[in-house]
């Protein structure tokens, strides 16, 4: 008769013991764990800073409007879609500069751009000097954000902002 251990009960018969090691042939579960957190990280992280497309369609307007302008404003103004081939966009990311991934005639796009990110500014370079150059969301029908210019009306650039929607409308209007 083999001897018991303390903690196994008085009744536990001699040949339901284990005995010997455990089995040591999972390790290769380890690398998988570890691509499997990886990969939801990754994609937690894709939800969480809302990577997204987005675009911004350039639009010449008849009037100047301000950041203070409803979308009544922006709809009276007769803001009809022009070629952005007149201007250099480009978003900031931080202190990073990124130029769009896509040009299609009045429409500029941004391929996996993180859209909840809080530090999205605009640099904008015009070939003509404009009056007034302001962000709209078509979406919510609103404008965001007036930018602003340097002595030639020529470069202007503004802060975003983050947790915005993913189509935008930059709404020029041309000097005088």
């Amino acid at each position: 008769m083999s001897t018991r251990s303390r903690h196994e009960a008085r009744w536990t018969h001699a040949d339901a013991k284990a005995t010997g090691r455990l089995p040591r042939n999972a390790w290769w579960m380890l690398p998988l764990l570890l691509a499997l957190c990886l990969v939801a990280l990754y994609g937690g992280y894709r939800v969480y800073m809302g990577i997204a497309t987005v675009t911004y369609e350039v639009r010449q307007c008849q009037e100047p409007l301000t950041e203070q302008s409803t979308w009544a404003d922006v709809q009276a103004a007769a803001c009809e879609p022009v070629s952005a081939d007149a201007l250099t966009m480009a978003l900031m990311r931080g202190e990073e500069r990124v130029e769009p991934d896509g040009v299609s005639g009045s429409v500029l796009t941004w391929e996996a751009w993180a859209v909840n990110s809080p530090e999205h500014s605009v640099d904008l370079d015009l070939t003509e000097p404009a009056e007034t150059v302001v962000i709209g969301e078509p979406e919510a029908q609103r404008v965001r954000v007036a930018l602003t210019s340097d002595a030639s009306d020529t470069r202007w650039g503004g802060f975003i902002g983050g947790r915005g929607p993913t189509s935008y409308w930059v709404l020029l209007t041309p000097a005088g």
